[in-house]
């Protein structure tokens, strides 16, 4: 499986997978539980729309924020250090936010929101370390399992704060599982300790921000995140003003989230069949222009097949775009580096533009206009997308 840090047995093997998996469900959990939940929130809290707004949107930005702080950890600390102990700074956030105030609301999800971004922003060096040779698969692993810890932490949210008697709980609870990757990480690796990340001095010294392929990756990262945000953000609501209950509206988004997963572990597989990452991106990239168009124009009989298309597609670019940060990397610590630009630009570029067309789109905008911004959000990735997935290094 890798060539450094494991011990070579069967058990051990299996106890470094077990505990990547719990990692990576866990990375989103958090910033997926309090969505179902806000309406609550809002009237309990005494919010007004735009701070419940602002609520909803704080995770991207702190993503955005934490990520390039994460290559800079890394050069006192070994990357399954970081993921380790940023993790707890996001169970202290995740308590914060469920048993404070108003304060603890904004301020607990910032502090979740910084250690799950800097723990998150090294899984990428730790793959290329651990599993040189099966990174891209790995990264296919790593993004699906966010995608079905997001599914789920939206799904029981709801549910388990009517049993348990309030949206506190529903939102504390997902420190459970963190607490359960985190003994089963530091198991691993305290019984393994030479996965430590060797230093590298030369790729320290050389400043991504002068090279064109690490700007290629970023701008592709971007245009994901801005897409998805954009999509996720007006499409209920489009749905509903077409006429489909609020009921419907939320499974046919529910549906494009869910048919994302088999997409990203499938999508290694399809690039091998399609005849390269290039022509997968612009493919997937299109496929998901036209299923939003398809949800917006068809008759609302096709919105489910569309929703399940258009996941097909943000799936494998989300994918194929996260397998670029370890395959456009030297090293380990060039790819963390790679990964905190990509993701730290990415979040917030991503996030503010998506903000800025919702922002025009409260204006008055039409189903036209929010198709040619989204379209625009595809060509993006697709120009970008096709110019990273050719070889070269940062």
């Amino acid at each position: 499986m890798d060539k450094a840090g494991t011990s070579g047995s069967m058990k051990g093997k299996m106890l470094l997978f077990v505990a990547f998996l719990i990692i990576c469900f866990n990375l989103r959990t958090g910033f997926d539980s309090p969505d179902p939940l806000l309406g609550t929130i809002e009237k309990d809290m005494g919010l007004s729309l735009e701070n419940s707004g602002m609520f909803a949107l704080l995770p991207v930005f702190v993503l955005g924020v934490a990520a390039p702080i994460s290559p800079r950890v890394a050069r006192w600390m070994t990357p399954w250090k970081i993921i380790f102990w940023f993790q707890l700074l996001a169970v202290a956030g995740i308590f914060w936010r469920s048993w404070d105030g108003v304060a603890g609301l904004y301020g607990g999800m910032v502090l979740m929101g910084l250690g799950m971004g800097i723990a998150g922003a090294a899984i990428p060096g730790l793959i290329k370390h651990q599993f040189p040779g099966h990174a891209s698969a790995m990264m296919g692993v790593y993004s699906a399992m966010i995608g079905v810890g997001s599914a789920v932490a939206s799904g029981l949210s709801v549910p388990i704060s009517n049993m348990l008697g309030g949206w506190r709980f529903g939102l504390g609870v997902w420190i459970i599982p963190i607490l359960l990757g985190m003994l089963v990480w530091g198991a691993y690796f305290l019984k393994h300790p030479v996965g430590v990340l060797p230093r590298d001095p030369e790729s320290s010294g050389r400043n991504l921000l002068h090279s064109s392929k690490a700007w290629q990756v970023t701008i592709f990262y971007l245009s994901r995140v801005g897409a998805a945000y954009f999509f996720y953000t007006w499409i209920p609501i489009f749905l509903r003003q077409r006429g489909m209950s609020y009921v419907d509206a939320g499974f046919i988004l529910s549906v494009a989230m869910f048919a994302q997963l088999p997409a990203t572990l499938a999508a290694h597989a399809l690039e091998k069949a399609t005849g390269g990452r290039g022509l997968l991106i612009v493919m997937a990239m299109a496929l998901a222009a036209l299923s939003c168009w398809g949800i917006l124009y068809l008759p609302l009989d096709w919105a489910l097949w569309m929703a399940i298309l258009f996941g097909l597609a943000t799936g494998t670019v989300f994918s194929r775009g996260m397998a670029l940060m370890v395959e456009r990397a030297r090293t380990p610590s060039e790819s963390i580096r790679l990964s905190g630009m990509a993701q730290g630009i990415g979040f917030t570029m991503g996030a503010a533009l998506s903000l800025l067309f919702t922002s025009f789109l409260h204006q008055g905008g039409s189903f036209l206009t929010f198709g040619l911004v989204y379209t625009f959000f595809c060509v993006l990735g697709m120009v970008s997308g096709r110019m990273s997935a050719q070889p070269g290094y940062v």
